[in-house]
């Protein structure tokens, strides 16, 4: 049997602003993705090579990370945190992907 099986998960951007609304998207693609995969599918996604990551999350629909500030995009997989990279961590079908635009912990 080919290992190509199709899952559908849902991608949330909530910027955490008054000004600009969350952006939430039911994403197909294949099993094996990873949460990367499913933000840019949904989401025009900036990256840069960094901290040992081939695609660390700069900016997500023109919203970037603002280290001054302390300010920078996380993620959560089912109300989850996660410290695997986003790159790095395999959906399944029916995930709940929400990225955050939150100040660090």
């Amino acid at each position: 049997m080919p290992d190509n099986k199709i899952i559908e998960v849902t991608v949330v951007v909530d910027f955490t602003s008054k000004t600009q609304l969350p952006i939430e998207k039911i994403v197909i693609m294949h099993e094996k993705s990873t949460v990367f995969d499913a933000l840019s599918a949904a989401v025009p996604v900036v990256t840069s090579r960094k901290f040992g990551m081939d695609h660390f999350v700069e900016e997500i629909a023109g919203v970037r990370n603002d280290f001054a500030s302390d300010r920078g995009w996380h993620f959560e997989v089912n109300g989850y945190r996660s410290n695997v990279p986003a790159e790095r961590y395999l959906v399944k079908d029916g995930d709940l992907i929400k990225w955050l635009y939150l100040s660090a912990p």
